[in-house]
């Protein structure tokens, strides 16, 4: 079997255009880990960039990337035209059985439904309620993303969805749906957990995501901040770990405050980390908090509980699938810092780890997800 699949090479949306590897989004990352270990199926990646870039290359024995080169003309102001042509003749040389579209934020689902092949998209987050969520204008990216993945759910022949919520919200666009999560990166699973053991008098906190607002970690500075100023608070210090774009206000006023915070020594923020480092982070860790107010599927959350935190999150989208797996997880609102307050003490006076092997965490380990993906393609492909 010959698949195509068609994801973003994370060196054009970083503009990272002299790292000479292609290196991919967390959950396409961790569905090659499953493909490279099953040893199958033929996995051609297609990505488009707007620089030229390294290409061809065989990155595992059944996985080879190809890079694209479309001008700056023949992306979103065209309705991704440039990418889409480009990646047909891509196909034409290529002639995969199937095409698989990684995710609706940028060109991926659009240059698959236009493929003229059998194809199928995941998705990993909902644009239309991240829109919604965000209040933009149907001409900014994320309003015409929104317009663009409606379309594109009604014409594929079947949608990935990686949680309930997910599905939920696909199923009036289109009946043909797979509940499948993301599956975690390898290192999450096979990495030795470390035990720090040095004298704390109070929890160490962890929140992990990209600053933005309805990620919520401004509000949760804020909420830190007057908490600490109150006695018996049992927070010690809380580390921030995610991308903060200084050009938007929201970040540069969180980049401002956390400053404030270190300057304290109770706050610290940094960008993305490599798997490596961020387990470390979580190793390091009392409790993970992840407080979002649209979440298709909290991938991090995932991680989390593959490194045995505890975690605090809100009852919003797909979040609520995984308090069905995992014991520690405590539930809260994305409005009420009091419910915050009253997780995070509960779990001050219950806070421990729990081993990989007392739960079912092996549902989202690369390999489980990669033949989960198999089974799909090879029903789409008999069907067609």
């Amino acid at each position: 079997m010959k698949i195509a699949l068609l994801t973003t090479d994370s060196r054009e949306h970083f503009r990272d255009y002299t790292n000479e590897s292609p290196y991919f989004g967390t959950a396409p990352t961790a569905l090659l880990d499953g493909f490279a270990l099953l040893g199958r199926p033929e996995v051609h990646i297609v990505s488009c960039a707007q620089r030229l870039m390294s290409s061809p290359i065989k990155l595992e024995e059944n996985i080879w990337f190809h890079g694209l080169t479309v001008p700056k003309w023949g992306w979103l102001r065209m309705g991704y035209a440039g990418c889409i042509s480009a990646v047909r003749k891509q196909l034409a040389r290529l002639k995969p059985e199937l095409v698989h579209g990684q995710g609706t934020e940028r060109d991926c689902a659009m240059e698959a439904v236009a493929s003229g092949l059998p194809n199928l998209l995941t998705l990993h987050g909902n644009i239309r309620s991240v829109a919604k969520q965000m209040r933009v204008s149907p001409f900014s990216y994320y309003g015409l993303q929104s317009f663009l993945e409606a379309w594109t759910l009604k014409k594929t022949g079947g949608v990935l969805c990686n949680s309930r919520y997910t599905r939920q919200m696909v199923s009036p666009l289109n009946s043909r749906t797979h509940l499948v999560p993301n599956a975690v990166r390898r290192p999450f699973f096979e990495l030795p957990r470390k035990s720090f053991s040095h004298e704390k008098t109070g929890l160490d906190l962890l929140m992990v995501g990209v600053i933005s607002p309805y990620k919520q970690p401004l509000e949760f500075l804020r909420f830190l901040r007057e908490w600490r100023q109150q006695p018996n608070c049992p927070v010690r210090a809380c580390l921030w770990i995610g991308r903060a774009d200084p050009t938007h206000a929201y970040a540069k006023q969180f980049l401002r405050e956390i400053a404030e915070a270190k300057s304290q020594g109770w706050g610290d923020h940094l960008a993305e980390l490599s798997a490596d480092s961020l387990i470390e982070k979580m190793d390091r860790s009392d409790l993970l908090v992840h407080l979002p107010t649209e979440e298709a599927f909290g991938l991090v959350v995932a991680e989390g509980m593959i490194r045995g935190l505890p975690i605090v999150t809100t009852r919003i989208g797909g979040l609520p699938d995984f308090a069905k797996v995992y014991p520690k997880i405590r539930l809260v609102s994305d409005r009420l810092p009091l419910e915050w307050r009253h997780a995070i003490e509960a779990e001050t006076r219950s806070a421990s780890r729990i081993l990989m092997e007392s739960w079912d965490s092996q549902r989202y380990h690369p390999k489980t997800i990669a033949q989960q993906h198999l089974k799909i393609y090879q029903d789409l492909i008999s069907v067609r």
